[in-house]
């Protein structure tokens, strides 16, 4: 009896171990089976589901160009929305007027001296045209003297002969003679005289236009020494009138740059956006290029994280639909460029559903403006 009741016992207790393990597995296989259907919360499928984003803008820190200097005003506050051109921020501008006045007035004795110089050349070479064209019409006036001359030198050759003819004969006295042979020599000396300075007129042409103008009595056209070193020289002015010329162009550019070194010591906005933060106070000195403005732009863009298996649907240019979970609108997005992302950003070797590696792609979405979509909120691209 005592064995039996034992052998009942130890039955039930065996009972007991199975039962507990069986509902342990049955729960663990009922389980598995729910979550195989249900959704699922793994990287992949989500990626495949939902490809959210914050809403983020473009910030661009404003700088003075080239200039520095003490801060007399500050035209806006932060958090203040602004438009293209609008004055930021104002330098003082003593000094740059003072250098501007200073520079103005030597561009202006520059370009006194570049119209004196100018000037100068035309007074010259219009005297050395006339001079030439005198020394051309000299010449023809020495030739003609030198034909008179010759033609007296040869009567009082034959009066000089007649004379010493008539001297032997007794018909004239000594003093005859000698009048004649002195009037013989000044012609003489006459010829002499005008072929040398017919001949320095002369200087400087060649044998083919003397021989030229021996024949024609016409100069015109003769090269004349005096003439060509006036045109040399002449030259030379013009080379000093390029160097005048070069200081006044350097002047003016020296000018220019100081006029805009003016305009830059306002600082303006160079587009649409809001004031994020002003880096100097009033009186305060801006180092030369140093930030002085941040502005947050309107231009405004998401980025999403893909794997590779979805990249291809998003080429650059490519145009997307967003969803903007706080207005519940429809957006419209153009997408700028898709890269390999950060290595943190990969699925490693999970072989979760019997996948390998898989590398995401940063995806940036350029979102066309709508009222009041502010920067922070997140937006869920549908396709």
């Amino acid at each position: 009896m005592e064995n039996k009741l034992s052998m009942n016992m130890k039955n039930a207790e065996m009972k007991k171990n199975i039962k507990i393990p069986l509902i342990f597995l049955l729960l663990l296989i009922f389980g598995s089976f729910l979550i195989f259907l249900g959704s699922r919360n793994d990287a992949v499928t989500v990626a495949k589901s939902i490809k959210s984003g914050v809403l983020t803008a473009d910030e661009i820190n404003i700088a003075f160009q080239n200039v520095g200097g003490k801060v007399t005003k500050r035209f806006v506050q932060e958090s203040q929305m602004v438009k293209k051109g609008d004055p930021l921020m104002q330098l003082e501008d003593i000094d740059t007027k003072l250098a501007i006045d200073r520079m103005q007035a030597l561009v202006d004795s520059q370009k006194a001296a570049v119209n004196q110089e100018q000037a100068a050349i035309k007074i010259t070479e219009n005297e050395t045209n006339l001079s030439e064209l005198s020394t051309w019409r000299k010449i023809e006036e020495m030739q003609a003297n030198l034909e008179a001359a010759k033609s007296a030198q040869y009567l009082a050759n034959i009066e000089f002969d007649r004379q010493t003819q008539l001297r032997k004969t007794g018909g004239n006295s000594q003093s005859q003679l000698d009048n004649a042979r002195h009037a013989f020599t000044a012609a003489k000396m006459q010829v002499v005289q005008i072929e040398s300075q017919l001949s320095t007129l002369m200087i400087g042409a060649t044998p083919e236009q003397i021989s030229q103008f021996q024949q024609t009595k016409k100069a015109t056209g003769m090269t004349i020494q005096s003439i060509t070193i006036a045109r040399q020289k002449l030259e030379n002015r013009k080379n000093q009138l390029a160097q005048i010329q070069a200081q006044l162009a350097q002047g003016e550019a020296e000018l220019k740059q100081l006029q805009l070194n003016n305009e830059r010591l306002t600082l303006k906005a160079p587009e649409d956006g809001k004031v994020l933060k002003l880096m100097f106070e009033d009186g305060e000195m801006v180092p030369n290029g140093a930030p002085a403005v941040l502005l947050e732009t309107d231009r405004k863009y998401i980025d999403i994280y893909v794997n590779e298996k979805m990249v291809n649907d998003y080429q650059p240019d490519t145009t997307v639909t967003a969803n903007v979970i706080a207005l519940n609108k429809e957006v419209k997005g153009k997408v700028r460029f898709a890269t390999a992302a950060p290595s943190f950003a990969d699925l490693r070797m999970t072989r979760e559903r019997g996948q390998a590696d898989l590398t995401s792609y940063q995806v940036r979405i350029y979102i066309e403006p709508i009222p009041k979509l502010l920067t922070g909120m997140t937006l869920e691209v549908e396709k």
